[in-house]
């Protein structure tokens, strides 16, 4: 009878999402019809510019340009938070030192100053993109991984510093797994965070990506390209949080009825 009740439940949800989405893009259609089409174009039209830059063999290219500098980014950013994590366990110095200091300077620097600043250090290159996003999402990733240590129990650390003298092992075997959800967490974050900052980013310091072709969809005030353009974001954010990182926050959860 519980099962009845959630699976009604949830098509009820699900009902209620659709029909907001439907109402939405009649309110669009209607509102379209008043203004001009630089300014805000038609649905169809923007659906229409989305399946040609999908079947468009020069956009899957920028679209495969644009997920790769995610990825590395939120797997670089991971990695930092991690070493810099295992770092600040070595000495209480160094825990003030990142915590007080480094994570309060990358929480605060705007973004827009590391983009500035990436495009004069570093020109403009498909690195520069990747340093910027970088920049802007490790402090995510490291406060997740910061309080993963912190939430670690004691006790089984300790147990295994008794089993165990190698710090690597220890650190591979109980550490790590124990981070696992604040490490899967700190990424989903940062992965959202990343696709924001893409374009940023793609736009001062690439020629290459979604976030280039946004550019000149602007100097030909295509707003349509625009707006597809964005829907093909929103898109493979969708894809790669529910086919890749949503699996491992389920896996890696200790309370998977949130997800």
């Amino acid at each position: 009878m519980l099962g009845m009740v959630t699976n009604n439940t949830k098509r009820q949800q699900w009902l209620f999402a659709d029909v907001g989405i439907a109402m939405a893009l009649v309110a669009w259609w209607l509102y379209a019809q008043d203004v001009a089409d630089f300014v805000v174009p038609d649905p169809l039209e923007v659906f229409l510019a989305g399946g040609m830059l999908v079947w468009d063999k020069e956009t899957l290219a920028h679209v495969l340009v644009s997920v790769a500098r995610v990825f590395v980014s939120v797997f670089v950013s991971v990695v930092v938070a991690l070493v810099l994590t295992y770092l600040m366990r070595l000495s209480t110095s160094i825990l003030v030192l990142i915590e007080r200091n480094l994570l309060v300077l990358l929480n605060s620097f705007p973004s827009v100053g590391w983009a500035i600043l990436g495009v004069i250090w570093f020109s403009v290159s498909p690195g520069t993109v990747v340093f910027i996003e970088i920049m802007i999402v490790l402090p995510f990733c490291l406060i997740n991984t910061l309080q993963g240590y912190r939430s670690m129990d004691k006790e089984v650390i300790e147990m295994a510093s008794s089993f165990s003298r190698n710090p690597w092992r220890r650190f591979l075997k109980i550490e790590l797994p124990l981070m696992a959800p604040f490490l899967v967490a700190g990424a989903r974050i940062g992965y959202g965070i990343a696709w924001k900052i893409a374009l940023v980013a793609e736009l001062f310091g690439a020629q290459s990506g979604l976030g280039w072709l946004l550019q000149q969809a602007q100097s030909r005030a295509d707003a349509a390209s625009v707006l597809a353009t964005c829907l093909i974001i929103v898109l493979l954010f969708s894809l790669g949080d529910s086919l890749l990182l949503k699996p491992l926050a389920r896996r890696f959860s200790t309370n998977q009825q949130l997800i």
